[in-house]
């Protein structure tokens, strides 16, 4: 590997493997706020939403993102990033330093987006297409589960999350506490607007959280990322 100064050269040849509407967007657009060089393969979405079988080959779990850098071949968005990030240059203000003031906000938004409001993300994909593979009068049935659990369980869990982003982003215009983007906003955007998307009455309980997609919506490095995968979207809408 090279040095930190040598970053740019370090990734001539990586390989992005992106799924459509998934979280492997946050690595197109992470790519392009960092100014590597890369391709990216592109890979639909079956008929039932699922991953084709030559992506499910490529990676072990079946899971978007994937990376390819030469003999490496790496899967999950977080693990990426830090593999990404740690090739940067020391001038890359997308992860703070261990000694900055904004460590610790960095930290437990990078890991709270993906481990707590992502994963109940999930399990609401889950709620809504289990009905949808159900036999009739099986759907039925899963139908009334699914929106008692959404009702019930996710929404609450979902609203006790956005109430403390929205909090935080009224303090402050990027997740880790100050004026400055980092990847805790680009691991940030595919659980938010997904949430937005599928339940639209968020956009105006978490203003401050709406402001805050907008804003990184406008960025030159994520419009570009949204050409170069051909979307008009960053997440799985359902």
């Amino acid at each position: 590997k090279t040095t930190s100064k040598d970053a740019n050269l370090a990734h001539t040849m990586i390989t992005l493997h992106h799924l459509e509407s998934s979280q492997s967007f946050r690595i197109v657009w992470l790519l392009e706020e960092l100014g590597y060089k890369y391709d990216v393969k592109l890979y639909k979405r079956q008929d039932d939403k699922t991953a084709p079988p030559e992506y499910k080959a490529l990676s072990p779990l079946g899971t978007s993102p994937t990376i390819e850098d030469g003999d490496v071949v790496l899967c999950e968005s977080n693990a990426i990033i830090d593999y990404l990030l740690d090739q940067a240059p020391p001038s890359c203000t997308l992860r703070p330093s261990p000694q900055s003031l904004s460590r610790a906000d960095y930290l437990f938004w990078f890991h709270a987006a993906q481990g707590t409001f992502q994963l109940n993300l999930a399990i609401d994909s889950l709620m809504r297409i289990t009905p949808t593979r159900a036999p009739w009068p099986i759907s039925i049935v899963a139908r009334m589960i699914s929106k008692k659990t959404q009702a019930r369980f996710l929404q609450p869990r979902l609203k006790r999350y956005l109430s403390l982003a929205d909090t935080q982003l009224s303090k402050h215009d990027y997740f880790a506490g100050s004026s400055e983007l980092t990847a805790a906003d680009i691991t940030s955007i595919y659980p938010m607007d997904a949430a937005f998307n599928r339940y639209p009455p968020f956009r105006e309980k978490f203003p401050h959280c709406q402001a805050w997609l907008e804003r990184v919506s406008e960025r030159p490095a994520f419009q570009k990322a949204l050409e170069k995968v051909g979307e008009d979207h960053v997440s799985l809408h359902i």
